[in-house]
């Protein structure tokens, strides 16, 4: 039984997540070639001051993974 674990450091809407957890469902059946239904999948959400890269938090840096970045 396959596990996939996702940390996101970006909270992310409910629209979003179920998105992100179907098709990471879908791809991994597809390309394993097993059943769906037999993937789990746990996302686990962290603020962005508890994420660090080089010891300086996400919340700090100013670092934006979004794809439209603000002006």
């Amino acid at each position: 039984m396959p596990l996939i674990q996702v940390s996101n450091a970006s909270p992310s809407s409910t629209a979003k997540k179920r998105q992100l957890l179907a098709e990471l469902t879908a791809t991994y059946a597809r390309v394993m070639e097993i059943r769906p239904d037999t993937i789990r999948v746990t996302l686990q959400e962290l603020s962005r001051e508890n994420w660090s890269v080089a010891g300086v938090t996400l919340a700090d840096s100013g670092q934006d993974e979004s794809l439209t970045s603000p002006v």
